[in-house]
């Protein structure tokens, strides 16, 4: 069951999809989508994958849509502006749910605005787990070059072998300081096509809700 509504940011209405459990509630979750000048929403099939998985173990999912997406007010700003956009919508999310554990997952750019939220977070308000899939750490062709911070916690990161987009090689470079592991896709591609179901099965066995 999902319902649209509209929360306050920093630069004007936020539209946000929450996608309700049919069991007990057990937690609280945002999903971010791809960007959304590279037609990437809140409606796109990996956040869609998120949330539905997360739903099924009795999260409430709030699934914003990014500055330039949808109904969502504002311009666009490369990360920056969507990173306090996102913070305000999970202080609004924890203010309605106070007493439930915080969960995060985010597809390409959404990815990358995740992880910037991670870091501004107190670490007791940082999500309980978070999953990060094609996640931007250098140069991406045709856009611009993303300088993620180092995170730490509870994190899955997830990323095809032939992601053209969000290189492989990018992200080895960036985790190995850090001594993440990576979870990869054999012959995948950036968005995962045809490994819907496989992604699926990672998801859910990593998570633990």
């Amino acid at each position: 069951m999902s319902e649209t509504i509209f929360l306050q940011g920093p630069a004007g209405k936020i539209e946000v999809f929450v996608d309700q459990p049919k069991t007990t509630i057990t937690a609280v979750a945002v999903v971010c989508h791809p960007h959304p000048l590279q037609g990437g929403n809140a409606q796109h099939k990996i956040p869609m994958l998120l949330s539905n998985i997360l739903t099924e173990k009795g999260c409430v999912v709030y699934r914003p849509n990014f500055r330039g997406a949808g109904l969502t007010e504002g311009t666009h700003e490369e990360g920056f502006g969507e990173t306090h956009d996102i913070l305000a919508v999970i202080s609004q999310l924890r203010a309605h749910y106070p007493n439930l554990p915080l969960y995060a997952g985010g597809f390409s750019f959404g990815a990358h605005v995740l992880a910037k939220c991670y870091v501004a977070l107190d670490e007791t308000q940082r999500p309980k787990q978070m999953i990060l899939s094609g996640l931007p750490t250098a140069g991406v062709k045709g856009l611009r070059h993303y300088e993620t911070p180092e995170i730490n916690g509870d994190l899955l990161f997830v990323h095809g072998e032939e992601d053209d987009i969000t290189l492989l090689h990018d992200l080895v470079a960036w985790a190995k300081p850090q001594k993440h592991p990576i979870t990869i896709f054999p012959g995948a591609n950036h968005f995962f096509t045809g490994y819907l179901k496989p992604l699926r099965q990672v998801f859910e066995r990593y998570l633990n809700i």
